[in-house]
């Protein structure tokens, strides 16, 4: 009897100790002054909370103190993500936060991400709220850290996850976008050339190849053309239009491929049963398009897509 007793005191100890523990702090990331880009998607802290405020507590600061915020969403989101930097040297540092609209990689594929912005707003534990920059591709916030200083970003997210979260160095991110942008306009460039060169070699040769071949250019330039965000600016598309024609562009690229392969292939010569596989597959091709168009946006998608 005694010895229940006393495994009882022992494990009412262990939960008193347990309940006495200090809140869970996150780690401070370093920012050095030689890092273009660091790379923080692998050390996001994901929260959800039941209301529209959240508590989370703090890195420690120079003094070893954590502390604990709230945090009020101003969309009403009930996601977020906390992370920490910290500045170790003796001059202040300017950096952006960038977390992409979309990246092909995990989007999904039964339900694929079509892009969204992610990010509705980022509140610092210390300083001034952080500003938000013009961008159509992604959610870019510029960020100042004085020399040792240790400051915890809350941000309030749009959607239940983030496919990645940068931190630049501002003329580096610059030097990146003008390289890109000349890499996708040369791409652009040959893509509608091709496609161009065989459509006049369909309308001059008269070949089955020469349509299904001009087909699938054209449906890769409009793919690309969306995927580097050049019709949004052209056209002045919402984003919510964009991922219409992101969803359709991937269906049409699909459909455009596997019309090539048959023709080049000549399937039919082989087997009537190739090309009743063909006309089922390309007639739900058409569903997927079709699926696109009709399903409207969700209310939370047309709120970020207004916001941003």
């Amino acid at each position: 009897m005694r010895s229940i007793r006393c495994y009882a005191l022992l494990a009412l100890s262990f939960l008193m100790l347990a309940a006495l523990q200090p809140a869970h702090a996150v780690d401070a990331i370093s920012v050095r002054t030689d890092a273009p880009a660091i790379d923080l998607t692998g050390v996001l802290e994901f929260q959800h909370s039941d209301t529209d405020r959240i508590q989370v507590s703090t890195a420690p600061g120079p003094d070893g103190i954590v502390r604990r915020i709230e945090v009020r969403a101003r969309e009403g989101g009930k996601n977020w993500v906390v992370f920490a930097l910290t500045n170790t040297t003796d001059e202040q540092i300017d950096r952006l936060i960038v977390v992409p609209h979309y990246r092909i990689v995990s989007s999904g594929l039964l339900w694929p991400d079509l892009g969204l912005s992610r990010i509705a707003t980022i509140t610092p534990s210390a300083g001034d709220r952080p500003d938000r920059q013009d961008s159509s591709t992604a959610d870019i916030f510029r960020i100042t850290l004085d020399p040792g200083a240790v400051v915890t970003y809350v941000a309030e997210l749009r959607t239940d996850a983030i496919p990645q979260l940068y931190l630049w160095e501002p003329e580096a991110y610059k030097d990146k976008v003008n390289s890109f942008t000349l890499y996708q306009g040369i791409v652009i460039g040959i893509a509608g050339l091709l496609a161009l060169v065989l459509t006049i070699l369909f309308v001059v040769k008269g070949s089955i190849m020469f349509p299904a071949a001009a087909a699938l250019a054209w449906a890769v330039l409009v793919y690309i053309g969306v995927d580097f965000g050049f019709w949004g600016k052209v056209f002045d598309m919402s984003i919510d239009a964009e991922r219409v024609w992101r969803a359709s562009g991937e269906a049409m690229l699909a459909a455009t491929l596997l019309v090539f392969l048959f023709a080049y292939l000549n399937l039919s010569r082989w087997h009537v049963r190739y090309s009743h596989i063909t006309i089922g597959w390309l007639a739900f091709l058409g569903a997927l398009v079709a699926l696109a168009l009709l399903i409207p946006p969700s209310p939370r998608a047309s709120r970020a897509s207004r916001c941003s």
